[in-house]
């Protein structure tokens, strides 16, 4: 009797999971499947309107569409926007969302309600925020570009200058993601051993130095996973792209996922963007391993 009930109980668990795998097989599992065999097929738009839910129609292609999507101009030009976001997004949010994590881990007065302040920008979405930012870069009648007239520059018109809009979505992101990085730093920074200060202090060590010898190289497993989200972050931005320069101006703003948006929806290039998305999954997945082995060389 107890080994019916026993059973009885595991089937019921797995009774009460069953919606969550349910979506999770439609919405995730589905699609990485689909398009994976979609990237060595020349699928034909046309014929996905009376296809079945687990067919993709077209004809074997192989290596065909990884060679028509690495040959495709725009690609490398989107590889190349998608790391000049990077370089400029990561730094920033990795080093301000430590800086305020340490700031608001001090016992002082009203820390709480600074550290709430921090956050919104991460729970506003996407769409309010992008708005947000082209009000205040606005070329016209921008707030930033009047506070440089009162010292007599002139700013320029933000988004559509090929040298100015890149690095305004990334700031923009910043804004949105520190708050977010902020508590996964405070909630390391609480783990560290108080012990380790207290002694630190006995002997003597300067404020700096107990951030470089304790605080900093603890930090260490934080700061991979902190990375590695950041680094999965930059390359798959691209609602801020669509809303605020549409990939412009003359092409400046394209990364991968916008490129591979519109290789799919756009264009129906459906394999070429099917074999950009898993070159990008490659990508992410090789940065990340090679991100762990120094991360773990220099902690072990």
């Amino acid at each position: 009797m107890r080994k019916i009930r026993s059973s009885l109980g595991d089937l019921s668990s797995y009774i009460f999971i069953l919606p969550t795998i349910i979506v999770l097989g439609l919405f995730l599992v589905y699609p990485i499947l689909w398009s994976f065999l979609a990237s060595f097929k020349d699928v034909n738009p046309i014929l996905l309107k009376n296809s079945s839910l687990f067919e993709v129609p077209g004809t074997f292609a192989g290596l065909d569409q990884y060679m028509q999507a690495i040959d495709n101009p725009l690609f490398f030009k989107s590889i190349f926007n998608t790391l000049y976001f990077g370089v400029i997004f990561i730094p920033i949010t990795m080093f301000a969302s430590a800086g305020l994590a340490i700031l608001v881990n001090q016992k002082l007065k009203g820390v709480n309600f600074v550290r709430s302040v921090l956050f919104i920008p991460y729970i506003i979405s996407v769409v309010s925020a992008s708005l947000i930012f082209m009000f205040l870069f606005n070329g016209d009648r921008g707030l930033v570009n009047a506070l440089l007239q009162n010292f007599g520059v002139t700013g320029p018109n933000w988004l559509s200058s090929t040298l100015w809009a890149m690095p305004v979505i990334a700031i923009m992101h910043c804004w949105e993601k520190i708050g977010y990085f902020m508590l996964i730093y405070l909630a390391g920074l609480q783990n560290i051993p108080k012990e380790l200060y207290e002694a630190a202090d006995v002997d003597g060590v300067t404020t700096f130095q107990k951030f470089r010898l304790i605080t900093w190289p603890l930090l260490g497993r934080v700061s991979l996973v902190v990375s590695i989200l950041l680094i999965i972050d930059a390359l798959n931005i691209f609602q801020e792209i669509i809303i605020m320069t549409g990939g412009g101006p003359a092409d400046s703003t394209i990364t991968v996922p916008f490129l591979i948006y519109n290789e799919a929806f756009k264009y129906f290039r459906i394999g070429p963007a099917a074999a950009m998305s898993y070159l990008l999954f490659v990508f992410v997945i090789v940065i990340t391993f090679v991100q762990k082995r120094i991360v773990d060389k220099r902690l072990g």
